[in-house]
């Protein structure tokens, strides 16, 4: 009766020991991987500890007293300790991931070695527990897996081809891939049946591992994480190729996404008709930025260019095929103030009247246009060759701001406030300015006063874009547009 009595009390005490364990991972984070794994494990040492005193070895169980349900009660405590052997085994393998701290894991392989050894548990339970043969067991199994084989040919191919692109590993999680049909993005999953990819637009785009193991795919993640892209555009064959190629190269030089090194180039592949048609080759930091730099390259050509219209005999625009895309156009100097966004709000008069006005000023690589703190009185607009701007900060830094290419203008603020350079620019390549003095524009400020509001926009983003430099440098600048309107009054000696 003593020994029933603590047999007994052995076996509340593993259920116990059982639960608490439960309760003690649960106020453990799921991140603490080793933390969890050590806490499971002093557990399961002294789980097994019950066990052996309750039963004896797992492997080969006596159950004594010889009674049916005292018997089927032990019986369960085995087979739970065999659950939390695989459990313990399955966290064994997966240790030395959480030791490396990596996120990269393959869960596909994770899962298989974990969908193994609890089968394996459940064959133990089946042979050493219950003592049933397992003979004719698998001689079922076999046989149901015939027919399950038969009836689940996509999702088995899914599985072993998950399970070979796993051990070739053609890419890995966090990977940017390009998929054969154009499918893009970076690897957030593999499971076993489909590989997960989130694209630029934040969706998820599933693939079937069958079909990822037959296509073609482009690993931009393997070895750097450099991307090169490519930029087509026509242009109209009235420009100059030479020339052509240049500001092409320049534009994409001006880019912030687009790198440094190597450097940017442009090639004329195909002339056809009115147009040639023209190629920018450049490299950005990684597939996710392609996107960002294909828009600033675009909207740096078209500060030189617009497109062309054909028109047709009637003067309307001739009809085109829908994918004939119109060429642009680069425009000449003469034509340069009417796409000066500081100057839209201007009548043609009143351009007309300046362009007489503006002359032209060659620069060579290296030479110094304008220093921070000079003071000036004209308006810079670069209609080739590119400008590298710097800054030097309170703590006497020399800090790269940005570059300037064609259609970029600089000098705006002092035009209209009479401020001094808040940077210095250099010349990067060769190159020409377009200038013109504020004297110029007083006469036309003057007649419509109602401009300076607008014309004062231009100024105070390039204002807001030096005080954020100088926030990630240092200290923030302190921006407010009714103060520059009352600078620009002042410097003209406006009375308004």
């Amino acid at each position: 009766m003593t020994k029933l009595t603590f047999s007994m009390d052995l076996s509340l005490v593993f259920c116990l020991v059982v639960a608490a364990e439960f309760i003690v991972l649960r106020y453990i984070p799921t991140h603490r991987r080793v933390a969890r794994f050590v806490c499971a494990s002093i557990f399961f040492a002294l789980q097994t500890v019950l066990i052996v005193a309750l039963v004896g070895s797992p492997l080969r169980p006596v159950y004594r007293p010889r009674d049916l349900p005292r018997e089927f009660w032990l019986q369960i405590l085995v087979c739970c300790w065999w659950g939390l052997a695989a459990r313990e085994l399955v966290n064994l393998v997966a240790l030395p991931t959480a030791i490396r701290k990596t996120a990269i894991e393959n869960k596909l392989l994770s899962d298989i070695i974990a969908a193994s050894t609890y089968v394996c548990s459940a064959l133990a339970m089946i042979g050493f527990v219950f003592g049933l043969p397992l003979q004719g067991l698998v001689a079922t199994s076999g046989v149901i897996a015939i027919v399950l084989g038969l009836a689940l040919q996509s999702t088995l191919g899914d599985v072993f081809s998950g399970l070979s692109l796993s051990i070739e590993k053609p890419y890995r999680i966090g990977d940017q891939v390009l998929l054969e049909g154009g499918a893009e993005g970076e690897v957030i999953e593999m499971n076993w049946r489909s590989t997960h990819l989130r694209n630029g637009a934040n969706d998820v785009v599933i693939v079937p591992n069958s079909a990822m193991a037959k296509i073609r795919i482009h690993n931009h993640s393997a070895g750097t994480k450099r991307y090169d892209e490519s930029l087509t555009v026509s242009v109209d064959n009235r420009n100059e190729p030479e020339l052509t190629l240049e500001v092409l190269k320049q534009a994409a030089m001006t880019c912030p996404s687009v790198m440094e090194n190597p450097a940017p180039s442009a090639q004329a592949t195909e002339i056809k008709g009115d147009r040639i048609t023209y190629t920018i080759y450049f490299s950005t930091a990684s597939i996710a930025s392609a996107g960002e730099a294909r828009s600033q390259l675009i909207t740096q050509l078209y500060k030189r260019a617009r497109p062309v219209l054909t028109l047709g005999l009637s003067g309307s625009p001739a009809a085109r095929d829908l994918t004939d895309s119109c060429p642009i156009f680069f425009f000449p100097e003469h034509e340069l103030l009417n796409h000066l966004p500081i100057l839209e709000p201007l009548s043609g008069e009143e351009r007309d009247k300046l362009k007489g006005k503006i002359f032209r000023r060659h620069f060579q690589a290296g030479e110094q246009l304008l220093k921070q703190g000079a003071e000036i009185n004209s308006a810079h607009f670069v209609f080739s060759g590119i400008v590298q701007v710097t800054r030097q900060v309170q703590d006497g830094r020399v800090l790269k701001m940005r570059r300037l290419g064609p259609g970029d203008s600089f000098g705006d603020i002092s035009l209209l406030t009479g401020m001094q350079s808040l940077g210095t620019f250099t010349a990067f390549t060769t190159g020409v300015l377009l200038e013109f003095c504020s004297d110029d524009l007083k006469p036309i400020l003057q007649s419509r006063p109602e401009l300076m509001e607008s014309l004062s926009h231009a100024a105070i983003k390039a204002q807001q874009f030096v005080a954020m430099f100088d926030k990630a440098a240092i200290q923030p600048i302190p921006i407010e547009q009714r103060d520059l309107l009352s600078r620009i009054k002042t410097y003209f000696h406006l009375e308004l």
